[in-house]
């Protein structure tokens, strides 16, 4: 009965947040203690404890309260995590040469790293990895569009690591770099000393593993390097533009092997977070604008990080140009100076902006897709558009999709991610309609 109370809880929080986000925190929680006024659950590690007691106790006090009348409080906790040889992790490493290659980039650090709500689990999770590699998550899966951090919070961890001054290797390469330099080594019959290279670091982080897409020979290795580091604890941390399940023909047994790990994803920073980055981008700088400068930059431009930064570089170069201070610049100066910016930003992705190009692929109207009728030139449209939904806009629950195309809950959404992510895999005319819907989507 206990367990009933704790499973309808969840059941109905499914309903309510989205499906990565579920994954992640509550597929893996046990009811352990219960009384009439609180619930323990236990969860794998602290940094989850600390993470769900943080952030989502008042939610599920509120939908016990729903479902019960009763107001329960939800506390989470963990095992003490124990070692192979049955010793408790240790907290700190002795004081050792740490070597590396030399591709970090010493400006990539925990510090410089501005943290928002867009961003604050990634940042949570990739520094307990750097507090205890090959221990925590393992691998650490970071994923997310271009120009939101993916590359900063993986250098970080290599850079928080190097500084403590652990006894480690730590190698940072891109999965770009990793295939090329596989090539070379066949062709100079060198193929013992790359694996013996790859597979003897005790921290690998990859970027863009993304590109591993298609490269199946690239991927045959990459595996067997995995496989070989994550089987001695070693810490493997990965960056990508997609979740694993979304990259198109990755073996099945690499998308199985990232996600058994923690998945993170980094979406756009709101506006204060977008104030911040930009205060904090402008200090090394010694750009000093007004509050209403800081503030017209941050609502014009919210496509990424990246922009954001580059649109400071601009500014000090017309400043510098023409002799001025950046104190003395206004706002319509700075909206003349980044006017082309501004207007190639692309736009937020929203439900109406993917009901009207499915509506426009398929040759079907609005009140078409959103109608009871189950005919297939209606329905496979209406699955397409919610599985778009699902992946373009992370925040919205299931729940939220369902009631936008007039479903009855969020199981109909469920069903047409399943149904669309098999024939995306198996139907290679199919996925390049999706590919192709989803670049029109986000012109």
């Amino acid at each position: 009965m206990d367990q009933d109370i704790w499973q309808n809880i969840l059941n109905k929080l499914e309903e309510n947040i989205n499906q990565q986000s579920f994954r992640t925190w509550f597929s893996d929680t046990n009811l352990v203690d219960f009384s009439d006024l609180e619930l323990v659950i236990r969860v794998p590690t602290q940094f989850a404890a600390n993470y769900l007691n943080q952030n989502y106790t008042e939610t599920l006090g509120e939908i016990s309260y729903a479902l019960y009348k009763q107001r329960y409080k939800v506390k989470f906790t963990s095992p003490p995590h124990i070692l192979p040889d049955g010793k408790s992790a240790p907290a700190e490493y002795s004081g050792n040469r740490v070597m590396l290659n030399t591709k970090l980039n010493d400006r990539f650090t925990f510090e410089q790293f501005v943290v928002g709500r867009n961003n604050n689990f990634a940042y949570s999770a990739a520094k307990a990895v750097a507090e205890a590699p090959g221990y925590t998550y393992n691998p650490l899966f970071i994923y997310g569009e271009s120009g939101m951090g993916k590359t900063h919070l993986m250098q970080a961890i290599g850079n928080f690591v190097s500084q403590e001054g652990r006894n480690c290797s730590i190698f940072y390469t891109t999965s770009e770099e990793f295939t090329n330099e596989m090539i070379d080594s066949i062709r100079a019959n060198k193929m013992p000393d790359f694996r013996a290279k790859y597979r003897k670091v005790d921290l690998l982080l990859v970027d863009d593993i993304h590109f591993l897409s298609r490269k199946e020979g690239t991927q045959e290795e990459f595996f067997h390097t995995f496989n070989a580091l994550f089987d001695n604890r070693k810490q493997i941390v990965l960056t990508s533009d997609r979740p694993p399940k979304d990259i198109p023909d990755l073996e099945k047994r690499l998308v199985t092997r990232f996600e058994s790990g923690l998945l993170c994803d980094l979406k756009n920073p709101d506006f204060e977070t977008r104030v911040a980055i930009l205060r904090k981008k402008a200090e090394p700088e010694n750009i000093d604008l007004s509050d209403d400068v800081f503030s017209f930059i941050a609502e014009s431009i919210s496509s990424s990080v990246r922009a954001l930064e580059g649109s400071l570089i601009r500014i000090l170069a017309y400043a510098s140009y023409n002799k001025l201070n950046p104190t003395d610049l206004d706002t319509e100066t700075v909206r003349n100076i980044l006017s082309d910016m501004i207007s190639e930003l692309r736009k937020e992705i929203t439900l109406d902006n993917i009901t009207q190009q499915v509506c426009l692929a398929y040759g079907i109207n609005i009140p078409q897709i959103v109608d009871k009728t189950r005919k297939q030139y209606i329905s496979f449209p209406r699955q397409v558009a919610m599985y778009l939904a699902n992946l373009l806009i992370p925040q919205l629950s299931l729940k939220e999709i369902a009631e936008y195309y007039k479903r009855k809950d969020h199981t109909t959404v469920l069903h047409a991610k399943k149904m669309i992510e098999n024939q995306f895999r198996e139907d290679l005319s199919f996925r390049s309609q999706i590919e192709q819907l989803i670049k029109s989507i986000k012109a």
